[in-house]
């Protein structure tokens, strides 16, 4: 009986090696429980395998890598399923870590190869909490959570370190994720009260503290179903970039009557929205409040909302006179109007949206006189059979032969639009077609990349700047070495303090910075295709 047991042991031992060893694994977590990377010594480069299993939960802490040599956490030998079966109050919780990944991609064929599911009442899936940064997050499903499925931020205290002054998260990438049947939101990425901040009693007095800012947010290649609210949240996030995502079904059991919508883009942030697909959102599809702007909104389907297709607002600390920017985009089947400004300090420019089939015929409607908008070769139908799209009533937006959106918008390659929903270049029949698809084959996804190509493009780009701290000039690069148009500083308020543009677009831009004060500013660097946001250090 003992050499029994002594074989089986020693076959387990083996097992787990020799998974260990096809995994690379530098650390294999093989168990529930909390894990400290410092106690460990994890170091920068290093990969920690989870071995296939079942799990209640995992609490990972102070894993720090190497902005070029993260430390990656990742499944190995098959599918690791967090708190099965009945739940536990945490799925997977990282504090005090930065330069990691957490990813599913350990096994060949399997394309969830992390799974969260039940986690107790108001506890999200995924928590990337307690000042952590620099974090990719991918390839993860996330089912059955108590709140949101994942969700990024470090609300601030009174602990100093923890608000806007004194802590940023950075390089926020997450992506190619499966988010449903949630009680809060999909995604909920930064926090809520970036215009006014948060009451907190500090010392015995009720103080205001402001969280902090994500430079580098990027959100790609996600899906969310069935969301009790917002599919997908995000806010604090300068220069962000949003996009290729799909929200299916949002808003469907708020614990607040406001928070229904399919994607809400909150205070503090600017960049760009493109290429997502909102759907069946029961209140509004696309809300924007608070903008640190510019915001440009474009290529995007919005369908079958409840309320409005898109509401822009602002809050108190907006910045005046910035530009929100719809554009390119289809909306169809909304229970109130199909755009609705409430911004009175912003200009909203509205260029090449089809706009169909809208309670009311109501296809625009403001606030007051003070909301300020252009607008410049819309369609609006009350029929989608007008419009001529490929299936309406099957969620085909694209256009069909005869359609009157077909070469009849602007050319809108200013606003970074030069290619379609589905990726097609932009025009495909000499002018711009009004909406977010370019016509073709009737419903055919010609020259669709691959999501393994997607995944690729997606990569994230740096924006090199150098020296840093930088004193009297500063060189500019990306990391993708593409030919630089423009680049503009912008302090952490979001405005913009100069503006630098290339005789000839060029790999390299130096600019001066000697005028500006000591401390932390953002750049914009603008190509012919798009705009990458980064940072750099004033000594």
């Amino acid at each position: 009986m003992a050499m029994r047991i002594f074989i089986s042991i020693f076959c387990i031992m083996y097992v787990q090696m020799s998974i260990a060893q096809v995994c690379n694994c530098t650390y294999t977590i093989t168990k529930t429980g909390s894990y400290d990377g410092k106690t460990l010594k994890i170091g920068p480069g290093a990969t920690v395998c989870i071995q296939a299993g079942k799990y209640n939960y995992l609490r990972l802490n102070n894993f720090v890598g190497a902005p070029d040599n993260p430390i990656k956490f990742v499944n190995c030998g098959g599918l690791v399923d967090v708190n099965y079966p009945t739940g536990s109050t945490t799925g997977i919780a990282i504090q005090g870590s930065r330069y990691f990944q957490i990813t599913g991609t350990g096994t060949p064929g399997l394309e969830y190869g992390i799974r969260i599911s039940a986690t107790g009442s108001g506890i999200s899936g995924l928590n990337i909490t307690g000042k952590s940064s620099d974090c990719e997050v991918d390839h993860l499903e996330v089912s059955n959570a108590g709140f949101a499925g994942i969700m990024i931020k470090t609300d601030p205290t009174c602990d100093v370190s923890t608000q806007r002054s004194s802590f940023a998260m950075y390089n926020v990438k997450v992506h190619h994720n499966y988010v449903h049947d949630v009680k809060g939101e999909g995604l909920y990425i930064g926090n809520s009260f970036w215009n006014s901040g948060q009451s907190r009693s500090c010392n015995g007095a009720s103080v205001k503290v402001l969280p902090h800012n994500i430079y580098g947010l990027e959100i790609s290649y996600n899906r969310t179903v069935n969301t009790g609210c917002e599919g997908i949240q995000y806010a604090c996030a300068p220069e962000s970039q949003v996009h290729h995502n799909t929200v299916y079904n949002s808003g469907i059991d708020p614990f607040d009557p406001y928070q229904d919508n399919g994607v809400q883009i909150g205070g503090g942030v600017s960049g760009g929205f493109y290429n997502n697909t909102i759907q069946k959102a029961k209140g509004i599809g696309l809300i924007i409040v608070g903008h640190l702007g510019p915001n440009r909104i474009y290529n995007n389907t919005i369908a079958e909302t409840g309320s409005n297709g898109i509401f822009v607002d602002e809050r108190p600390g907006s910045l005046a006179n910035v530009e929100v920017a719809l554009v390119n985009n289809t909306i169809f089947s909304t229970r109130e109007e199909g755009i609705k400004l409430y911004n009175e300090t912003q200009t909203t420019t509205i260029i090449n949206n089809a706009v169909v089939m809208v309670a009311g015929n109501k296809y625009l409607s403001t606030l007051n006189s003070k909301v300020r908008f252009t607008t410049l070769n819309n369609y609006t139908s009350a029929s989608a059979g007008e419009a001529k799209f490929v299936n309406a009533s099957g969620g085909d937006l694209r256009v069909a032969s005869g359609s009157p959106l077909i070469n009849t918008g602007q050319n809108t390659s200013r606003y970074g639009v030069v290619t379609d929903l589905d990726d097609r270049a932009r025009p495909q029949g000499g002018t711009y077609d009004i909406g977010a698809y370019e016509s073709g084959q009737s419903g055919a996804r010609q020259g669709v990349k691959s999501e393994a190509v997607a995944a690729a493009e997606s990569a994230v780009v740096l924006v090199r700047a150098y020296p840093s701290p930088a004193t009297d000039q500063l060189v500019v690069r990306l990391s993708n070495e593409e030919l630089i148009e423009q680049v503009s500083i912008v302090d952490g308020n979001g405005r913009e303090l100069g503006r630098h543009t290339a005789s000839t677009p060029a790999s390299e831009l130096s600019i001066p910075v000697g005028q500006l004060g000591k401390g932390i500013y953002l750049l914009r660097v603008g190509t012919a295709s798009r705009q990458y946001g980064g940072r750099f250090l004033k000594d």
